[in-house]
C-alpha cells in the first residue's frame, strides 16, 4: 500500500514522504491515527506541499528554540529541598520542580518533558541538567539543590 506521511512516524518516514507500507499497518494504524493518507494521483505535489510546510515548521521550531537555549545556558537555578536529621532528603527535585524554578527564578517557560533528567535528585549539592529543547539544539542549567529545614 502506496501511502503520504501527513506527520513524521518513527522508522517510517518523515511529512511529506510516500512510502511503501504493510496493507495492515498502513490501513489499521496509519490512516486511523491520521499520520498518513492513501497517496494517488497527485500524491507528489500533495507531498512537496507537506514538506515545504514541515521545513518551514522545523525551522522556525528550531530558531525559537535556539534564542531560548541562547538566554537559560549555563543559568543557575536554586531549589529547595526538606531535608531531616543526618542530612536525610525527604522527597527528591523531579523536572517539573526545574520548570518551576526556572520559571520563577529567570521568567523562562520550558516544558518539563524537556527537561532531561534520568533520575529525580535526592542529594545536596549543584547538579548540572540537560535540556533537549529541540532535536538539534541542547542547553544545560545548573540546579543548585538547598536545605529547607
Amino acid at each position: 500500500m502506496r501511502v503520504l506521511l501527513t506527520k513524521d512516524v518513527e522508522n517510517v518516514g518523515r511529512a511529506g514522504d510516500v512510502r511503501e507500507v504493510a496493507d495492515g499497518y498502513g490501513r489499521n494504524f496509519l490512516l486511523r491515527r491520521k499520520l498518513a493518507v492513501a497517496a494517488g494521483k497527485g500524491a507528489e505535489t500533495e507531498a512537496k506541499r507537506l514538506r515545504d510546510a514541515a521545513a518551514k515548521r522545523e525551522s522556525k521550531e528550531r530558531t525559537d528554540a535556539q534564542a531560548v537555549a541562547d538566554e537559560i545556558d549555563n543559568k543557575t537555578v536554586v531549589v529547595r529541598l526538606k531535608v531531616g536529621a543526618e542530612d536525610k532528603a525527604f522527597g527528591s527535585i523531579t523536572n517539573q520542580d526545574i520548570a518551576a524554578a526556572l520559571k520563577a527564578q529567570h521568567r523562562v517557560e520550558i516544558d518539563r518533558h524537556k527537561i532531561d533528567l534520568k533520575e529525580p535528585i535526592k542529594t545536596l549539592g549543584e547538579h548540572q541538567v540537560s535540556l533537549k529543547l529541540h532535536r538539534d539544539v541542547a542547553a544545560h542549567v545548573n540546579v543548585i539543590v538547598t536545605q529547607d529545614r
